[in-house]
């Protein structure tokens, strides 16, 4: 029936649709709570609970507490009606989750990403895996409520198509109808978004819809893309199809270094992997001392690993490096944060999630830069609770969303 909801409804139904909603989203909740949130008189709202449970919608799932009498029966969505499939398509991997409606997650699969991840190779290894999972947990296309797509930008949201990754490991990603080509192979909707902005509603929706209604999810790795959620909504500019401020092209020092996009001074130039290990190279070819020389027979082939390596062992010149990288993600996010004014600051991707010293840096320069425009405001800051997982888990929370 979930499927019907976005159909038009009679007002039966559509107060169906409502207590549904509510009861995914408060769940799990008592009768009395949900007459209190509708207005529904008691004898309807009754007469919904029953129907939502004939049709195994919603379950009973024990006794809440009690005000005085008897323990009141509270009710949950069952997790079980439909399933989802999450998918997020990054620069270094490939990630398939099969969730139930509570998001939780059944069964996943991981593909690296590298210079033969076609599109065709890509696309095939999300199929295949959905068809392995839907095989071991025995269910047929008809259970599957849809498939969501959490994938890097420029995006045709609408359309469903990936236009042209940026600094995507392999080339031929021009115009991937990737929407048409999974709904036509399991006959069932594909919605597609951002990684970053699916990552941030998944991190919301897991626990934090409780605490907090306005946070910025900034994830940082090859590129830097930053998603957010005002009231609970997720925020699409008319022209976000990279995730709202793009790759990270706000600019940050207006007479720094030329960046990929053309222009000066972007973030992107400074707190990328790229970006550091090319000042990081750069800084050993001109004999500055570091671990990472007794470590490298080439100087010029040093990782992102080499560095968190060297960082970690208190190297003075990849920890400077690193820093002063810190230091303009700060600042970028310090803008971010003083116009939006969010509860939550989530910092991910491996730059954050690798390296302490770049995320306690970017925390610090950031905090400095608010607090002292607005004292006492109190901004909090995480790596976030669902890590890799994030943009997947959104991704499948993006279908379940539109029905509802």
């Amino acid at each position: 029936m979930i499927k019907q909801f976005i159909e038009t409804l009679s007002q039966k139904n559509k107060s169906l649709k409502h207590l549904y909603s509510l009861i995914r989203e408060h769940g799990p909740v008592s009768k009395s709570e949900l007459i209190e949130r509708t207005g529904l008189k008691q004898t309807t709202c009754t007469r919904l609970i029953d129907e939502l449970i004939e049709k195994q919608l919603i379950v009973e799932s024990g006794l809440g507490e009690s005000s005085g009498g008897r323990k009141p029966l509270i009710y949950q969505i069952n997790p079980d009606y439909y399933y989802l499939f999450g998918v997020d398509i990054s620069r270094t991997h490939t990630k398939v989750l099969l969730m139930d409606l509570n998001l939780d997650i059944k069964e996943e699969a991981l593909f690296s990403m590298n210079e033969e991840s076609t599109p065709e190779v890509t696309i095939n290894f999300i199929e295949n895996e959905i068809i392995n999972m839907l095989h071991t947990h025995q269910l047929n296309t008809s259970r599957i409520l849809g498939i969501g797509i959490g994938a890097i930008g420029p995006l045709d949201r609408e359309n469903g198509k990936i236009l042209n990754p940026i600094d995507f490991p392999t080339k031929g990603w021009n115009n991937v109808p990737i929407g048409k080509i999974l709904s036509e192979k399991f006959d069932t909707k594909v919605l597609l978004d951002s990684g970053v902005n699916t990552a941030v509603v998944a991190e919301y929706k897991k626990g934090l819809d409780k605490e907090v209604h306005n946070i910025i999810y900034c994830l940082s790795g090859i590129g830097i893309r930053v998603g957010i959620l005002n009231d609970g909504h997720l925020v699409h500019g008319p022209a976000d199809n990279l995730g709202l401020f793009g790759q990270g092209h706000m600019v940050v020092n207006i007479h720094g270094r030329k960046c990929v996009c053309g222009s000066y001074g972007c973030m992107h130039a400074y707190s990328t992997i790229p970006a550091i290990k090319e000042e990081v190279i750069h800084s050993l070819k001109r004999g500055h001392d570091s671990v990472l020389q007794e470590k490298l027979n080439d100087v010029g082939q040093v990782t992102f690993s080499d560095i968190c390596w060297a960082v970690q062992e208190n190297d003075a010149l990849c920890s400077h490096i690193v820093k002063d990288a810190a230091y303009y993600t700060g600042v970028g996010l310090s803008n971010i944060i003083n116009i939006l004014q969010p509860q939550l600051v989530i910092l991910n991707g491996p730059i954050h999630t690798q390296m302490d010293l770049f995320y306690e840096v970017t925390k610090d320069i950031a905090l400095k830069r608010t607090t002292t425009i607005y004292p006492g405001y109190d901004v909090q800051f995480s790596r976030g609770e669902l890590g890799e997982n994030a943009a997947a888990i959104g991704a499948g929370s993006m279908v379940f969303d539109y029905y509802l």
